[in-house]
């Protein structure tokens, strides 16, 4: 997926896949494709996340808190209050 992983970028994870890449829940995920941070799509109930845009999102934030703003109402957290 990312530099030495495994999993090709055209590939697709499904949530709890991408929430262990990112080291957070099913749920974050969910909140992540709301706020277009990561890209995805629901076929049947069930979610694929891009493993491109996952790999974008990382190297974005690399190091830095994956979850979504609690502090403010901004809900995200691209915004940079948060930090």
């Amino acid at each position: 997926m990312c530099q030495n992983s495994p999993i090709s970028t055209e590939a697709t994870l499904t949530l709890a896949q991408a929430a262990e890449q990112l080291g957070t829940t099913p749920m974050n995920i969910l909140m992540h494709l709301k706020h277009k941070l990561l890209v995805g799509s629901e076929e049947d109930g069930e979610w694929s996340i891009s493993a491109q845009s996952l790999c974008a999102f990382k190297a974005k934030n690399h190091g830095s808190d994956k979850t979504l703003c609690k502090k403010h109402s901004c809900s995200n957290s691209q915004c940079g209050t948060c930090s």
